[in-house]
């Protein structure tokens, strides 16, 4: 009586594998839809300008002064001279380089704090729609490049997502 029970529970097994629901979604779907992701994206592009002017400026600074130097130095020019304006010019392309990793670094961090509230509303919702749809598994479409989805055994929801941010 036991072999027979372990011997139906071993047969049983493989159909509960079927019988599990998966899912997808797309991502880039909802967030393009979200509005508060939308405000986020518009203020990481406005910092992102003023990154890109606050550099424009230093390199037309070094560029001016560049032709400067090239226009007041001759033969005649004391060495002691050529050599601090040739300095000058270098620790001005160093500031330069520096504040161009300051700025993308300072980039980075701005947009991981803006979009982490964002991100984790979208999970929250992802999270409500697995457990109430009874779904093993869910597979981001805008992640997974490359891999395709059989979407006849899968179920789409992302716009059971949408509806969990109140998106319409």
């Amino acid at each position: 009586m036991f072999k027979k029970l372990i011997l139906m529970a071993l047969m049983a097994a493989p159909l509960s594998l079927f019988a599990q629901k998966f899912a997808h979604f797309n991502s880039n779907d909802v967030l393009t839809a979200y509005p508060a992701a939308k405000a986020v994206q518009t203020e990481l592009e406005n910092l992102g300008k003023q990154y890109q002017a606050d550099l424009e400026a230093m390199q037309k600074e070094l560029q001016t002064k560049g032709q400067k130097f090239e226009a007041e130095v001759n033969e005649k020019t004391p060495e002691n001279m050529r050599q601090r304006r040739a300095q000058e010019l270098q620790e001005l392309q160093q500031r330069i380089q520096q504040a161009y990793q300051d700025n993308e670094q300072a980039f980075r961090q701005e947009q991981i704090k803006k979009m982490q509230p964002i991100q984790d509303a979208v999970y929250k919702a992802l999270d409500a729609v697995l457990k109430e749809g009874g779904y093993v598994y869910a597979v981001d479409k805008a992640m997974v490049q490359g891999v395709t989805i059989n979407e006849a055994l899968s179920t789409d929801i992302t716009a059971q997502v949408k509806a969990k941010l109140g998106i319409k």
